[in-house]
């Protein structure tokens, strides 16, 4: 008799394990299809579905290596530091493969971004699985962790828009699985490996200052399973990473200054223009609350509300009091990847939030977190699901999952028509010679199937950037050899609207409905 009562209970972590990995198994099968399916949807499809703007300016300039220009934009003619480099090297070689065809390079970078968003979940999964290991449903809540950070409708468009964002989750997740992994020896050989690695996050993305320093942190004094592994002997091979990371992103850092006189690429100068000091607080805990939530996203109709912020605010601070609260029952590699991720998030959320501009790029800025951000979420579903017993219960509250996901992931995609900026290039394909050089403000959907196209936002056009700097734009684009000025609507309408500009440019184009306005330099009489 007491074996049979039991055989039931004993059976329910195997019962549950199983659920949740036909959970992940569809969430897998969510996030591919919804990556692929712009390729069998005919036309143009996959160029619009997911790469950005500021994605088809990476774009640009990686093709632009590939055929022989260098970091430059307009067939060569405009040098440029305004991207993330290894990325960009890594988008060159699939262009390059191409043999320079736009299309069929776009292509492949959005097959490669699918194999790296796989890669992504694996190597979440390796990470949360080490760090849950002995936690009840730890192996279940770290399957479910990686399958919704590759299929969350929240985080699934970021990992396909063509920039540096997907590798920046793989390589972010990397860096803090080693760093908080104290079993292993501290070799120099692991030092100079480690440092190797730092040194590639920085070239993925020039905000892994914030990642590196975490990470260097936590493994020069985070005590370690071998007692010989001293303090100073832990902070001496430190200093050794942090050197070799350095050493690694160095020749970015030269090129920029040789180059363009400063360190920083003239995007991040440029996007510091466009806000003032600590104008992205508020929105900030909206985005982390969202990635937190992770199976649906907020409305933008909700996010604008008055209240929305502090609503978000109080989410995060309640974190933030509950880790505080829980702190004396975590683990040592708990506690590690807690004050690496204290020193990543907070730079970040430092410098986005007090320093710079282009609030609407928060959320591939925190994208990295997303993974971290999602815990909670994935730990009240296992525990759920647990709760629900051997019943109906939990594969109807798992199916109900499965199919928001899917119903959220599909009304965004149905929801996703043209891209914002192609009625923008459709009138340029139309209606401007290929030779005719074209400004806009917005040049990278523009640029990429335009060449002869002059940013005027400054983020990859250092002239732009000074003419910005001395409030001289628009006499600097009557200046240039711009023939047409094309941009949305509302953007050229203002243009129109100084004196300087309508000096030397006519109206070619106004269409509101399409969002498309076009200016025409005079002809001379």
């Amino acid at each position: 008799m007491s074996s049979s009562s039991t055989a039931p209970s004993a059976s329910e972590p195997a019962r549950l394990e199983r659920l949740i990995a036909r959970v992940c198994l569809c969430f897998y099968a969510l996030g591919a299809f919804a990556r692929v399916l712009p390729f069998f949807e005919g036309g143009s499809r996959f160029l619009q579905r997911y790469p950005t703007e500021d994605g088809y300016l990476m774009l640009t300039i990686a093709r632009n290596l590939a055929i022989g220009n260098g970091f430059s934009t307009a067939s060569g003619e405009i040098p440029t530091n305004g991207t993330q480099p290894l990325t960009t090297l890594i988008w060159s070689c699939f262009f390059a493969l191409s043999g320079g065809e736009k299309e069929l390079g776009v292509a492949l970078v959005l097959l490669f971004q699918l194999a790296l968003s796989g890669a992504m979940a694996w190597i979440c999964y390796r990470s949360f699985a080490h760090l849950l290991e002995g936690r009840p449903q730890g192996r279940s809540i770290a399957q479910l962790v990686a399958a919704l950070s590759f299929a969350s409708p929240v985080a699934l468009p970021h990992s396909m828009n063509c920039l540096e964002t997907g590798a920046y989750g793989c390589i972010a997740l990397l860096v803090a699985g080693i760093a908080i992994d104290t079993r292993s020896s501290l070799s120099w050989r692991r030092s100079i490996l480690f440092g190797v690695l730092l040194g590639l996050a920085f070239l993925v993305r020039n905000d892994a200052i914030f990642l590196i320093a975490g990470a260097c942190l936590v493994q020069g004094f985070a005590p370690r399973a071998d007692p010989r592994e001293t303090l100073p002997l832990r902070l001496t091979r430190t200093t050794v990473t942090g050197l070799v990371s350095i050493a690694v992103a160095s020749p970015w850092l030269v090129f920029n200054y040789a180059n363009f006189g400063h360190i920083v690429p003239v995007s991040g100068r440029a996007e510091s223009l466009t806000g003032s000091f600590a104008g992205n607080l508020a929105e900030m805990p909206i985005i982390w609350v969202e990635y937190l939530i992770a199976i649906v996203p907020i409305p933008i109709g909700v996010q604008h509300t008055a209240w929305m912020p502090y609503v978000a605010a109080l989410i995060v601070l309640g974190g933030l009091a509950l880790l505080l609260r829980i702190w004396p029952q975590l683990r040592g590699p708990e506690r590690r990847l807690l004050a690496l991720l204290g020193v990543f998030s907070g730079g970040l959320a430092a410098f986005y939030g007090l320093f710079f501009g282009a609030g609407w790029f928060l959320p591939r800025y925190f994208f990295p977190l997303a993974p971290w951000l999602m815990l909670p979420m994935c730990v009240l579903i296992v525990r759920a699901l647990a709760r629900c017993g051997a019943g109906w219960a939990a594969p109807a509250t798992a199916a109900s999952l499965v199919l928001l996901v899917g119903g959220v992931t599909a009304r965004n995609h149905l929801a996703h028509g043209d891209h914002a900026h192609f009625e923008v290039v459709r009138w340029v394909q139309a209606n401007v010679p290929e030779q005719a050089w074209v400004g806009a403000v917005q040049t990278g959907t523009v640029g990429f199937f335009h060449d002869r196209t002059m940013n005027l936002d400054g983020k990859v056009n250092p002239g732009a950037y000074e003419a910005l700097i001395q409030r001289r734009l628009h006499e600097y684009v009557v200046a240039s050899p711009i023939e047409f000025l094309a941009d949305w609507y509302p953007a050229m309408r203002d243009w129109m609207k100084s004196p300087v500009i309508a000096s030397a440019f006519e109206v070619a184009h106004f269409d509101p409905e399409a969002n498309v306005g076009a200016l025409r330099r005079r002809s001379e009489r």
